[in-house]
């Protein structure tokens, strides 16, 4: 039968003469056996050829410590206006292109004007008209005032007529009774008696007749002509209301005028407002993100043709876990990097959070604003990523996460757990136990059992033991 053993200088192999089964047997178990001697032989050789296993350190140090919430997002405008025309017509020019930079009120567009000129035309011409009717009747107001006050002038001369008119009617009455008297004595002829009593009934008609003429004249200006509620108790307001009663007609026609007039002149406004909206103009500053009509096309109200959106500010928005909502709040200062731009870094502030958890994924919304870098330029649609820095810790012991021992409760270390390195120290390794607190990224702070600037085992710790002797990379000043 055949055999081969393998040895450190390579293989060895030789042939028995055929023997009986037992004999065979003693022989395997004797080859087994020498095979595990060689094996043993040629791993110390080896191992004494290379030498101690190499491992990488990090250090303990005291720094200021933070750790944060990263997450994917999207950059969109802060702002956005579509641009519709107010009025139903023909765009006549169009002043700006996609791309273009515009401020708030900015001529955007001009429609065809030559209808809305007319109808401004012929909106100021009766304007005009409406104008000169209502001067025209408060001049007829002034008239119409002047001869009620002659009129009630006049009335006092009236008075005074019916009071000389009676008191010449009462001295010829009084008179021909007298003479009536003589004239039965004969001491006057009848024919001087009929004198007399023609002067009496020309006295007695000429105080009817002032008499009557007083009483038509004082029609329309009298207390009774007032409603008995707006009788003044003044001499003076009791004449102006007299006048106010009989100039009534022409008060209402100056206020008629006048209404006309005011609605003449709100068309005009209206049509000059008409006119003015036919210049289309930017709502907000921005930047003209869309364009989809050319001049000569027809624009409608509620239809937008161009859209306007504000890149002065831009939102990153990202959904966060609903575990992190306590660690978010509204102003929290955020980083924002974009793969655009790997080597730049934008600082914003946490601009809204969305009250609402998504029962679906559990999560919720925040985003973030950030102001316009005009040498780094964000565009709305970018993939960004948003950082949130929410714990931080000064002065605080800690070494790279890397250098705990996994195992256990230890694969996540929490703070107040205790966990092993392995510490370095004269060329060995040495197993020490401690007291982790807080995570901070890509480092663990470190309560109780390391000192600082201990170096610690960072990568190769799988195979070590105890007081291992090992060699060993000096360790990085970042780590």
């Amino acid at each position: 039968t055949l055999f081969s053993a393998a040895t450190c200088k390579g293989i060895i192999r030789f042939e028995e003469p055929q023997v009986n089964r037992s004999r065979q047997i003693y022989a395997i178990m004797g080859l087994v056996v020498s095979s595990a001697w060689l094996w043993a032989q040629c791993s110390a050789e080896t191992q004494q050829h290379k030498g101690p296993p190499r491992v990488e350190l990090g250090r303990a140090k005291r720094t200021d410590l933070t750790t944060s919430l990263e997450k994917g997002g999207t950059v969109s405008y802060i702002e956005k206006a579509a641009v519709s025309s107010p009025l139903k017509g023909t765009l006549k020019q169009i002043l700006v292109h996609e791309g273009d930079s515009v401020t708030e009120g900015q001529p955007l567009a001009r429609l065809d004007t030559l209808d809305l000129e007319l109808a401004l035309q012929k909106a100021r011409t009766d304007e005009a008209s409406a104008r000169a009717r209502w001067k025209l009747s408060r001049g007829r107001l002034v008239k119409a005032r002047q001869s009620a006050e002659k009129r009630l002038r006049s009335l006092k001369t009236a008075r005074s007529n019916l009071v000389r008119a009676r008191s010449k009617f009462l001295r010829t009455r009084s008179h021909l009774e007298d003479q009536r008297k003589i004239f039965e004595l004969g001491g006057i002829s009848r024919q001087e008696l009929q004198q007399i009593y023609s002067s009496y009934l020309s006295a007695m008609t000429g105080y009817y007749a002032a008499r009557e003429k007083l009483s038509t004249d004082k029609i329309g200006y009298r207390k009774s002509d007032l409603s008995r509620d707006l009788i003044p108790d003044e001499r003076e307001a009791q004449k102006e209301a007299l006048i106010s009663n009989n100039t009534a007609p022409d008060q209402n026609n100056v206020e008629a005028a006048r209404q006309r007039y005011l609605g003449a002149r709100s068309r005009r406004i209206a049509a000059e407002k008409t006119l003015a909206r036919s210049t289309i103009r930017s709502p907000i500053s921005g930047t003209i993100a869309t364009r989809t009509r050319e001049p000569g096309e027809q624009v409608s109200p509620g239809k937008p043709f161009l859209t306007v959106v504000n890149t002065e500010e831009l939102l990153i928005s990202a959904s966060f876990s609903e575990m992190e909502k306590p660690d978010i709040r509204i102003g929290q200062k955020a980083f924002v990097s974009a793969d655009v731009y790997p080597q730049v870094e934008f600082q914003g502030k946490v601009h809204r959070i969305s009250p609402v958890v998504s029962p679906e994924t559990r999560s919720f919304q925040v985003t973030v604003i950030v102001k316009k870098d005009a040498e780094h330029p964000l565009s709305p649609g970018m993939f960004a990523r948003i950082r949130i820095n929410h714990r931080k810790a000064e002065d605080a012991l800690s070494i790279p996460m890397q250098a705990i021992l996994p195992g256990g409760e230890c694969s996540k270390p929490v703070q107040g757990q205790s966990c092993q390195v392995f510490v370095f120290r004269n060329g060995h390794v040495f197993l020490r136990k401690v007291k982790v607190g807080q995570g901070f990224r890509s480092r663990v702070r470190i309560l109780s059992g390391l000192a600082k600037d201990d170096s610690v085992v960072t990568s190769g710790k799988e195979f070590l033991e105890d007081g291992m002797m090992v060699r060993a990379s000096e360790p990085d000043s970042d780590q």
